[in-house]
Parts: C-alpha cells; sequence; structure tokens
C-alpha cells in the first residue's frame, strides 16, 4: 500500500524451499530432532499463505492454519510439548496458541515496508540461533534472507509476501520454543519488540475505536511515518538498528539488561509517534 506501481510478490518462497530442503538433508544425516522440524511443521502455513499472496483466501481459514501449526511447533518444543498432553491446564493450551498466532500475524502485518522484516527477521532468528546454539540447518536460509534484503530494501524489486513473513515467524517462533527455560525463551522474544510491539498498540488502539481489526489500513507506526515524509529505508533503518541492539543485548548483557533496553525502545517509539508521525486519530477518521 506504501507503493505506487507493481512489485512482484511471494518471493519469500524461497526462503521455504531452502529451510525444508536444509532439513531433509539433515534428516538424512543425523536423523530426526526437533531443530530440523520447525520448517517442515511450517510448510502448511507457507502453502497458504503463497496462496493467499496468489488469490486471496478468507481469514479464518489462515488463521486456522496458524492454529494447526502452533499445535506442531508446541508438540515438538522443549517448553511447552507436556501441555499438548495435559487437558487439566487446557487454558494455558489455548493462551499459548493465541499468543503464537499473534506473532505471525504481527510480523505479517510487518510487512508493509521495503527493508523492515526482512532486516529485523536476520537478525532474530540468527541471533536465536547464536544463543540457542543450533545454527548448522539454517546457514542457508540466513544467506538466502540476506540476499534478499538486497532485493527488498527501499525501492523493493520483490516482496517476500505472505508465504515469506508468515513462514519466517513461525520459524523463529519454533526455534524460541526450543529455549531450556522461560526466562531465555523471554529474553529471545524481547528482541522482536520494536516488530511486536508496533502492532499490538496499533491493534489495541483500533479496538479502543471500536473499528474492525481485519480491515485494511495504514494505522502502523511505521506506516504513519512515511506518511509523515520519512524515507522508507530510514525507516527500516530505525526498526533493524533497535532489533540489533536488543540482540546484542541478549547475547553479552542478559535478560535484565535485554528487558531495559525493550522498555526504553517502547518509550522511544511513543515519542517518534508524538513527535513525528502523521496522528492515528487523523488517519484513523477516514477509515
Amino acid at each position: 500500500s506504501l507503493h505506487f506501481k507493481p512489485i512482484p510478490r511471494g518471493g519469500g518462497i524461497i526462503f521455504v524451499l531452502i529451510s525444508v530442503i536444509s532439513s531433509f538433508i539433515f534428516i538424512s544425516l543425523s536423523g530426526i530432532n526437533n531443530y530440523f522440524m520447525i520448517p517442515i511443521i511450517s510448510i502448511p502455513l507457507a502453502l497458504i499463505g503463497f496462496l493467499d499472496d496468489l488469490y486471496g483466501i478468507s481469514p479464518w481459514t489462515k488463521y486456522f492454519f496458524q492454529v494447526f501449526t502452533s499445535i506442531c511447533l508446541i508438540y515438538f518444543s522443549r517448553l511447552f510439548s507436556d501441555l499438548v498432553l495435559n487437558s487439566k491446564i487446557i487454558i494455558l493450551l489455548l493462551l499459548v496458541f493465541i499468543f503464537i498466532t499473534a506473532i505471525i500475524n504481527f510480523i505479517n502485518f510487518m510487512d508493509g515496508l521495503d527493508g523492515l522484516i526482512s532486516g529485523c527477521m536476520f537478525i532474530s532468528i540468527s541471533s536465536t540461533c547464536f544463543i540457542l546454539n543450533i545454527g548448522e540447518n539454517y546457514i542457508l536460509l540466513l544467506g538466502s534472507l540476506l540476499a534478499f534484503i538486497t532485493w527488498n530494501w527501499h525501492p523493493a524489486k520483490i516482496f517476500m509476501g505472505d508465504v515469506g513473513s508468515t513462514f519466517l515467524a513461525s520459524l523463529n517462533i519454533g526455534l524460541i520454543l526450543q529455549s531450556k527455560n522461560y526466562f531465555e525463551a523471554f529474553g529471545l522474544i524481547l528482541i522482536m519488540t520494536p516488530c511486536l510491539i508496533d502492532p499490538l498498540t496499533c491493534v489495541l488502539r483500533r479496538l479502543v475505536d471500536k473499528q474492525n481489526i481485519f480491515r485494511a489500513h495504514k494505522l502502523h507506526l511505521y506506516q504513519r511515518l512515511n506518511i509523515a515524509g520519512i524515507k522508507q529505508d530510514y525507516i527500516a533503518l530505525m526498526y533493524i538498528l533497535i532489533t540489533l541492539i536488543l540482540a546484542i543485548s541478549q547475547i553479552y548483557f542478559g535478560l535484565i539488561c535485554t528487558l531495559l533496553i525493550s522498555t526504553l525502545s517502547i518509550m522511544l517509539g511513543l515519542y517518534i509517534d508524538n513527535k513525528y508521525s502523521i496522528p492515528f486519530k487523523k488517519i484513523s477518521k477516514n477509515l
């Protein structure tokens, strides 16, 4: 919606192909393990995303596949696999489903500005692999993602589409679910703060305004900053830089420092929103 001429989308299919082929190769060499299964688990979600890029799919159909993917990711996770077999904590399991599908959708929502999600996901996935020491299966994916950024940077020549953004989100959260404990997982989620807080606050503000949150809009902070005249590459660099700082903090200084920086980045976002973006209410009136 921020472009004025047609741009090919669906380029994220390359992430799926590389990750899945790599997983099957490692499975044939080393046997099945959780890390190798994550890309394979995410195939149905990627497929429905690709069909959505081509033809358009109903939101409820897409959400069904997100829930299905979430169940599989939980089943093969280190943190929550026991929840699937424990009916006594079904409510907690449902909350985990909602949390995972929310992250998948939030990352998808943020894929509306050149280079933003491709850059942030490269940092988040690579730092998660580094912290969990599980990178061998994802080197080819990270290489393709790094190359994709050069084509996706402003002015973009290709978009990753839903097939790319939902697949990368599923991959990222699947890796985070392999954390040794909840504190480690929380720290890895904090690395994605810029890409999660922007859509979260946008959804909450739209609910308060009694808007249809499934209707297309330009109310995210990154969109309103661009409408205000700030260049796309500047905005993308800001989100990527904050994500990089959070990743470095989690790698070298731990959870407390990352939580502090995450809080400061949210405060910075609120300041930038008030100071430099087109007001939320002003654009909201036109919906």
